[in-house]
């Protein structure tokens, strides 16, 4: 803040109204203000904290609000557009990345000023974008853009150049239209499988099968696909509220009757961009066949969203394994358990997954499985000895790598376990065949991004990060710190201090990110503001050591390192 207590910073900047909102009142006052509350509690508010952004103020017949990256305020504006699809308001959106001056309560100057400029130039139900937003997003975000040609601002020197996203229309900018969004990749999310049982206790069954579908799917490259922890957020919620939410068209769910040994499943494919059922079945199958049953659910919608198969992507989706009962159910039950995702939770999935090895050896699901359980202990502490942890980890992995149906998992986890050992060639090449055999999956590429960046493959790595976020719109907070370093490493440095400036602000005790803080403001030759994030981290951490991090940071260039370590010291860090 200056004397004045004006704060000067560079942001991204997304601007709404409704459009024709005057007439609207005139016409139907309590319908149009109760539409208007609806679309701010249903779907502004929730998606803009879903994209990291802030909303700065709520007007008579919009919204300001600013995000810590473009890529977030673009992603969060079609998303929006996508939840409003079935509203009577119509709204403009626009998103520029420009200086704005925040007084503390608001935000304004010239980056709000040609946000609203450009937020005029939308048509009703669409988003405009400037030229600087276009060239950040244009490779990391699958939309079709035209450009509109440049406009002059008033109290701007200089025209702006304007593209308009997806098209006119906010049905034209619903995820996965063949003319607009998402490109070519139909973009769909697989939703919890309702019990219909009756018995809480077949919920495994359910999370299991739905599971499968998703680890099927994830394979397909021609398949835009939202993981499995962004679906369980709308667990019992519509195809409706799902697809809004998360930004794409379709959406896959279903429910699970079991009698005995005999299962009925109905599953229903629904295109949101025109409310439309495209695809319903019923399936009744002996549980022993759930694996055939599985494959013939993936099969159809593949058929039904006109997905193109590349070569050798159907011997990697379609297998025929754990053809008996006591096994798949052993799977199916130590799944439930896993995305429980706790400590006691994870020691009794392991010892389904087990079963499940020692009844089929030869199958790679069982150890991959085990693997990913010692990984999670290891990766958040939960065992006596972390390093006993770790090999397990990696001797469970190399046993789910090894046979030819392995589904890329185990070379996820044997990809962070080498670059720990700083075997990077290895890790290198156990990340790229993880993405290679998931190419829709959202860990195989964030964790290969983070290989790729400890390697030195910069621009690589800010593709798979890229990725990663996309597939994951509300992702882990780890996403997001590797792409603030990934931004670092290419001299980005605005970008890096933006995201992680969010993390932190998300996680007050959050370390990863202040450090790349630090590092950015000694870079700058800001060492005031550098000395106080240390004294914030020494304050969260007061046994923190230059040496010990150091010490845990497996970069392969080690003069990169050195660097590194040599501005956070500057800032006062201690040995």
């Amino acid at each position: 803040m200056s004397a004045a207590g004006l704060n000067r910073r560079l942001t991204a900047v997304l601007i709404a109204d409704i459009a024709g909102y005057t007439k609207l009142v005139e016409r139907d006052t309590n319908g149009t203000v109760a539409a208007w509350t609806t679309a701010k509690t249903e779907v502004i508010n929730p998606n803009i904290a879903a994209h990291t952004g802030r909303i700065v103020k709520h007007t008579g017949d919009g919204f300001l609000a600013e995000f810590p990256t473009v890529q977030d305020a673009v992603e969060c504006a079609i998303a929006m557009q996508a939840g409003l699809s079935d509203s009577p308001l119509d709204f403009r959106m626009g998103v520029n990345l420009g200086d704005v001056v925040d007084d503390g309560t608001d935000i304004h100057g010239e980056g709000v000023n040609i946000a609203a400029r450009i937020e005029a130039l939308a048509e009703p139900g669409g988003i405009s974008v400037s030229g600087g937003v276009y060239e950040q997003v244009r490779n990391r975000i699958e939309a079709k853009f035209e450009d509109l040609g440049e406009h002059k601002v008033k109290h701007v020197t200089v025209p702006v150049r304007v593209y308009t996203l997806g098209g006119s229309g906010k049905h034209a900018v619903v995820a996965g239209s063949n003319e607009t969004t998402r490109a070519e990749r139909p973009s769909i999310v697989i939703l919890p499988l309702e019990n219909m049982t009756g018995e809480v206790e077949q919920d495994y069954l359910c999370d299991g099968l739905r599971i499968d579908i998703q680890n099927a799917l994830v394979k397909v490259s021609g398949v835009f696909l939202i993981a499995a922890g962004n679906a369980n957020a709308y667990r019992g919620k519509s195809a409706k509220e799902a697809t809004g939410g998360l930004g794409v068209r379709y959406a896959l769910e279903g429910n699970v009757r079991r009698a005995g040994n005999r299962l009925r499943i109905s599953v229903t494919l629904t295109d949101a961009a025109f409310s439309d059922i495209i695809w319903a079945e019923q399936f009744d199958r002996e549980l022993e066949d759930a694996f055939t049953l599985l494959d013939d659910i993936t099969a159809r919608v593949l058929t039904a969203l006109n997905v193109k198969l590349v070569a050798g992507e159907p011997a990697k989706i379609w297998h025929k394994t754990l053809p008996d009962l006591p096994s798949l159910e052993a799977l199916y039950r130590g799944i439930h358990e896993f995305f429980n995702m706790d400590q006691i939770s994870l020691g009794n999935a392991r010892r389904f997954f087990e079963t499940v090895s020692r009844l089929h050896p030869e199958a790679a699901i069982g150890p991959t499985w085990v693997a990913l359980t010692h990984w999670y202990d290891f990766q958040r502490g939960w065992s006596e000895s972390g390093e006993k942890s770790k090999q397990l980890a990696k001797e469970w992995a190399e046993r789910g790598a090894a046979p030819a149906d392995a589904d890329g998992q185990a070379q996820t986890v044997l990809s962070h376990i080498h670059l720990l050992e700083r075997n990077f060639d290895v890790a290198l090449a156990a990340g790229a065949a993880a993405v290679s055999n998931r190419p829709n999956c959202t860990h195989a590429n964030g964790f290969y991004a983070n290989v790729l960046h400890y390697c030195g493959e910069h621009e690589k790595a800010l593709h798979h990060i890229d990725l990663a976020m996309r597939y994951s719109p509300v992702h882990p907070p780890f996403f997001k710190q590797i792409f603030a370093s990934i931004c670092r490493a290419i001299g980005d440095f605005g970008q890096a201090s933006r995201v992680a400036q969010a993390v932190t602000k998300a996680n007050l005790q959050d370390i990863a990110s202040r450090l790349i803080l630090t590092s950015i403001e000694v870079k700058r030759g800001q060492r005031k503001a550098a000395r106080d994030i240390a004294q914030e981290i020494l304050a969260i951490d007061p046994s923190f050591s230059l040496s010990t991090f150091a010490d845990g940071q497996p970069f392969r260039d080690v003069e990169f390192l050195n660097q590194f370590i040599s501005e956070l010291r500057e800032a006062g860090l201690p040995e």
